[in-house]
Formats: C-alpha cells, sequence, structure tokens
C-alpha cells in the first residue's frame, strides 16, 4: 500500500522525450546556476526522505494492513494522487500529492499528525514563505455523523541564533465542507544570507488528513516578464471585427490586437475540446500525443508547457471551466494549483472566471508567473446575461436564448435543416457571447493588468481550441467535421513590451506552435524537433516570410461520444488543404433523424481562392487529389508510438459533459 520508494512513471516504449528535457531543464550548465539562487524554491521539489523527522506512515512502512484498520481514512488516501510533475524529485512515502479536492487540484504534501518536515535551505535577499494549511474529509466516515477533525499546524525557523516560530494555527474541520483551509506568507527578511532549517509540524488525531499545499519560497519580481494563456472555447476567428467580422462583437479584443502580433490563417489540430487542450499544452499533434477520445488521458510522460516553466521560477497556475479541460485528463500536470471556475451551464462564466482571477493576480503580482485560463462562456448554450443577449438579434427575432444541446443539434439532430432566420437568430447569440467574453474577461484582465503595472511585462496570448458550425456545410456546432468554420481559430500574441504590435501574419500557423514561442520567448532551451510545433518568433521577425507553409494536421476519431461521426483527417501542402473522410456505415446513419449531407471520400480545397470550401477540387485537378493523399498519409504517421492510458475517472466530469450536450 505505501512504499519508502517512488514510483516509476510508466514507459510504454516512447521516445526518451521526457529525459532529455529533464536533463535540459536540470542537469545543463545554465541551469545550475539557477538552482544556487532559485527566483522559487518549491519545498514539495527538496524534500527528501531525510527530512521527514516524523510522519505515521513511518509506522505502517512494513505494516499495511495495520495502516488500513487503525487509520482507515489515511490508508485510503496514502497512494492515490502521486504528483509526477516534472521536477519533483524523489517522492519519499508518497507524501508528495496533487490533490482533487471539489473544483480544485493542488499540490500538496500530506501531513497526517504527528508530522514533522525538516528542510534546509539557504534564504536569499527579499525572501516570502508562503504555504496553505488545511485539513480534508477524504473517506472519514465521521463526517457523515457530524464529527470534526482538529489539526495544530506550527513553522518555525531553525537559525544561527536560536528557533522562531513564525506560524501557529489550529484549524477545525467541521461537516459543512470537505476542507478547510488557510494561506500564509511570512517575511524572511531577517534570515537573509543564512542558511536555517524550515520545520514544518502538525499535531492532532494521526487520521486526519492535513496538508501543507503549495509551501514555496520565492523572491520579489518587480522585472520579470509573465506569460498568460487564455483559451475560449468555441470560438471561430472570423467572428472577430479584429479579423473582418462587420459586427463589433470584440471592441476589447480588437484593442489588444493593437498591442499584439496577430495571426490570421491560425488552424487547430482537432475540432473539440480536449485533443485541443491537449495540443496546445504539449506542443504535439494528436497523432502523437494520441488523447483520441473521451476515455483517453494524456500519458504520464508527457511533459506540459507548466513543466517547462516551472523549474524557470515561474509560479503555475490554471483556472478552466472543467468539462474537457479538467484535470481528470491530465491536464493539470506542471501547475501548482488547477481550479474550475465558471461552470458550462453557468450564462455568466466569464465573469466569474474574472472574479477569481483578479484578486489572483493582485496577491501573486509580485511573484514570476503563468497563467492558463480557459472559459466555456462562448461555448454553447447560447444565453449571455441581458442586454448582451439581444444586441446582435434581429427585432423579430424568436429567442433570446438557445441550447443546441437541449435541440440535440450536436447528436441524432445535428443535420437538421432550419430557416434562415432561425440560423440568424442562432448566430446572433452566439455573437452576444463573444462580446459578453470580450468586455467581463478579455476588457477586465487587460484593465487589471494595467492598473498592477504588469501589462508590459506580460506576454499574453489569446486562442481558443475549435470553432463552430452554423450549417455552412450542412450541419450544427462541432467535433464532426474539418472545414474551416470548426478548426480556423483566432490567436493574438502581445509580447513584452507589445513588441511588434499591430503585425498581421497571414502565414499558416498551427495551435501547436503555441508552446515553442512562449518557451522561446522566455529564454528557456527545448529539444525543437521533440515538438509538432514550431516559433512563431521567425515568422514575427520576417525571417520565415518565405518558403514552404507550415502544414497543420487536424482530425477527430470515429463515433467519439456517442456521436455516430465517422473519422476524418486533413492536412495542408502549402496553400491546398485536403480531407479524407470515413464512410458512415448503415447503423451510424441510423441514428441521425435527418440525413448527413453527402460527402465525397476525398475533398481537396484551394484555401486562398475558396477561403469557404465550396468547391472540391478532385475531379478537376486529379493529379492534385492523389498528390496531397500522399502527403496525407506521410503527415499523419506518429513519430512515436504512444498509446494513450484510459481515462479511469471519466464518471467525475460525466455531469459537466451532459451540460455540455455531448452524453445523455
Amino acid at each position: 500500500m505505501i512504499s519508502d520508494k517512488p514510483k516509476d512513471r510508466r514507459r510504454r516504449g516512447i521516445p526518451p522525450l521526457a529525459p532529455l528535457l529533464l536533463y535540459i531543464l536540470i542537469l545543463a550548465p545554465g541551469c545550475r546556476k539557477a538552482a544556487e539562487e532559485p527566483l522559487l524554491l518549491r519545498l514539495i521539489d527538496v524534500l527528501e526522505r531525510k527530512g521527514i523527522v516524523d510522519s505515521p506512515l513511518l509506522d505502517y512502512l512494513s505494516n499495511p494492513e495495520g495502516l488500513a484498520r487503525d487509520c482507515p481514512n489515511l490508508a485510503a488516501l496514502a497512494d492515490k494522487y502521486p504528483l509526477l510533475d516534472a521536477g519533483t524529485g524523489k517522492n519519499p512515502l508518497l507524501l508528495k500529492k496533487k490533490m482533487r479536492i471539489g473544483p480544485l487540484e493542488e499540490n500538496g504534501l500530506l501531513a497526517a499528525p504527528k508530522s514533522v518536515f525538516r528542510l534546509r535551505v539557504k534564504i536569499s535577499p527579499d525572501s516570502t514563505l508562503e504555504f496553505g494549511a488545511g485539513i480534508y474529509w477524504g473517506a472519514d466516515p465521521i463526517q457523515k455523523t457530524g464529527g470534526t477533525r482538529q489539526v495544530d499546524f506550527s513553522v518555525s525557523i531553525k537559525h544561527r541564533n536560536g528557533d522562531d516560530q513564525v506560524f501557529n494555527k489550529k484549524m477545525t474541520l467541521t461537516a459543512a465542507a470537505p476542507l478547510t483551509f488557510h494561506r500564509q506568507r511570512v517575511d524572511l527578511a531577517g534570515f537573509a544570507g543564512q542558511e536555517v532549517d524550515l520545520v514544518f509540524t502538525t499535531r492532532g488525531r494521526p487520521d486526519s488528513l492535513a496538508f501543507w499545499f503549495n509551501p514555496i519560497i520565492f523572491r520579489t519580481q518587480d522585472e520579470a516578464p509573465n506569460v498568460i494563456l487564455v483559451s475560449l472555447d468555441t470560438l471561430r476567428a472570423d467572428h472577430l471585427a479584429c479579423y473582418g467580422y462587420g459586427r463589433d462583437t470584440s471592441p476589447n479584443l480588437d484593442k489588444l490586437a493593437a498591442d499584439s502580433v496577430l495571426f490570421q490563417n491560425t488552424f487547430a489540430p482537432s475540432p473539440w475540446t480536449l485533443p485541443s487542450h491537449v495540443s496546445l499544452l504539449t506542443g504535439l499533434d494528436e497523432v502523437n500525443h494520441q488523447v483520441h477520445s473521451s476515455s483517453d488521458k494524456m500519458d504520464a510522460d508527457l511533459l506540459t508547457l507548466a513543466d517547462l516553466l516551472r523549474p524557470r521560477g515561474f509560479v503555475t497556475n490554471a483556472f478552466t471551466g472543467g468539462g474537457f479541460v479538467h484535470g481528470v485528463f491530465g491536464l493539470s500536470r506542471g501547475f501548482d494549483s488547477f481550479r474550475i471556475e465558471g461552470r458550462v451551464l453557468s450564462n455568466n462564466g466569464a465573469k466569474t472566471l474574472a472574479d477569481s482571477v483578479l484578486p489572483w493576480l493582485e496577491n501573486n503580482r509580485r511573484k514570476k508567473f503563468f497563467l492558463f485560463l480557459h472559459t466555456y462562456q462562448i461555448h454553447q448554450p447560447y444565453f449571455s446575461p441581458a442586454p448582451f443577449n439581444r444586441m446582435f438579434l434581429d427585432p423579430d427575432a424568436a429567442l433570446d436564448r438557445v441550447d443546441p444541446g437541449e435541440l440535440r443539434l450536436n447528436l441524432e439532430n445535428r443535420f437538421q435543416p432550419a430557416t434562415e432566420a432561425q440560423r440568424r437568430n442562432y448566430i446572433g447569440l452566439y455573437d452576444a457571447e463573444i462580446r459578453y467574453t470580450d468586455e467581463a474577461l478579455i476588457g477586465a484582465l487587460v484593465d487589471r493588468l494595467k492598473k498592477l503595472g504588469l501589462y508590459d511585462r506580460t506576454m499574453l496570448v489569446v486562442t481558443s481550441d475549435h470553432g463552430e458550425e452554423f450549417y455552412e456545410h450542412k450541419a450544427w456546432a462541432h467535433g464532426h467535421t474539418l472545414y474551416n468554420e470548426t478548426i480556423k481559430i483566432p490567436l493574438l500574441v502581445k509580447f513584452p513590451g507589445s513588441r511588434k504590435g499591430g503585425t498581421r501574419v497571414d502565414r499558416i500557423v498551427r495551435l501547436t506552435d503555441i508552446m515553442p514561442t512562449i518557451l522561446e520567448e522566455m529564454g528557456i532551451d527545448f529539444p525543437r524537433k521533440a515538438l509538432d510545433g514550431r516559433s512563431l518568433l521567425d515568422l514575427v521577425r520576417e525571417r520565415e516570410a518565405q518558403g514552404p507553409e507550415r502544414t497543420f494536421r487536424s482530425e477527430r476519431s470515429g463515433d467519439l461520444i456517442e456521436d455516430r461521426i465517422p473519422g476524418r483527417r486533413a492536412v495542408n501542402q502549402g496553400g491546398f488543404k485536403v480531407i479524407v473522410n470515413e464512410l458512415f456505415t448503415p447503423e451510424q446513419l441510423a441514428y441521425f433523424r435527418f440525413p448527413p449531407p453527402n460527402r465525397e471520400r476525398l475533398e481537396v480545397y484551394d484555401l486562398a481562392a475558396d477561403p469557404g470550401e465550396t468547391l472540391n477540387l478532385v475531379l478537376s485537378r486529379p493529379d492534385l487529389a492523389r498528390s496531397l493523399m500522399k502527403y496525407l498519409e506521410e503527415c499523419m504517421k506518429p513519430t512515436g508510438k504512444r498509446p494513450a492510458p484510459s481515462s479511469a475517472s471519466i464518471e467525475d466530469v460525466r455531469e459537466e459533459l451532459k451540460a455540455l450536450g455531448y452524453i445523455r
């Protein structure tokens, strides 16, 4: 049940990408100086077996049956949620956890009483100790009877002149909540230049699930660059004014575009949320990360953008809308904290997200940080708050809210025809979601960054995971085809100092290019050939103005999430795009109330001459079709065998997926 040895990561016959990256990040000469004088020191990373002075788990190393008998609550958690973020080092007794508590995943040290952890550190000038302390119910049976748990938390600093207690708090957990939590900061100025011992102690019942959450020592950073990556789920590029849309859907994004580099032809690797977000955070296409369906999760060996920023002094936090951007799929890898805010059924999810993020910025403005934000606000259902909901509607529009999920427009009614008035009604409500998100989140975020003096030194990236179809190709919603309305997405990159602001790049780029762009801009070395994406900085510098276009690869596996849609694959070669469609089976066809449109097995489009993809060139240019088909087959070969593990915890997000209309 418990072990004094860390669990090995699973090896699945894949290329040695993770060890190579860890070598570059941790052992390379440029990193050793940072390790001596770190901008941020995670105490979880440096805790080793010798630093565990006391823990109830020590008594049960050779007696797991006794642990189950004496402390069943602790035994139930002993082997769960081991922390696998890059750089955390050994995990003695599996005390290092990525705890999943309600909507929150947070890195912590399991400190069931009596636990004593002792860590020797050198204190740099302008340093602050920060940590959270909390008690979690877990599987404790007394919660059901209205019982309580009480733990005394204390932190002391042993130094050359004595022993100072810098924190002491008695905390009580009641049946009213699953977690009681307190966050604390301690100024370490008085210990600057000294080597000290930090001693973290908990006292109380040994079956109490006490934790120290994200204990860190950080140095004040008033000049360091920060990174904010924003994913606006289901946002198609051509519905933003800065991309030429006729409606004023995006005044704040338009202003941001003036300070940013705007990429006019950005393509997603998938027409639905989960694989696209895995690609965004790993720099890999679906063919290589192998997350194809809702039963898949990221392989434990995949390193994320957060994993690579983490060792370079970045605090890494995420606020997402959950659903397919949930930690259960592995997306929380590398993040110190991963919180779900603004759930899918909320009509003000963008504001809820902003209400959490803006105070976080205030509290963390003196750190170097990477912040990942995601909202489903634009995603169906379309029902933004008044007056936004009617902002773009015709005067005689019948609906001021609509849920395509309830109408089953993403399932058996996906191909249901609609009148032009209905279509305009749906589009008007979708555009209203964009405008509301633009004001409630983007405008509020930029305004707060400026007020806090963070805007000029922040790299702010705004993008999406996929678009939305409004019957342009005889279907609704997304996830079913690879036409531009579902995979052509916006990308705005505001560099620190608004460098190259107002620049527009019309070359084809990919969602996978975002991760290497951030890494290069932050000065972080990485093995470029290990990623499918490629940094955009040469395009920004106009060093890549000529030469072949980048190749995007986009795909969707067959029959995802009960939708009865066959698989599709698409790539481009220069300005030409080829789509290969699997055929519907009779069983799949029988599922739909309205028959799907007839699609050719092979589709070829000239994106420059025909951006709406209305003229299939297969018959008129057969030589081009054959060439592109051969090119697609070559492009879709994986560079390494990496089967995705099954996500055994998919039930955790089933209700959210129902709310999104994906399952019954």
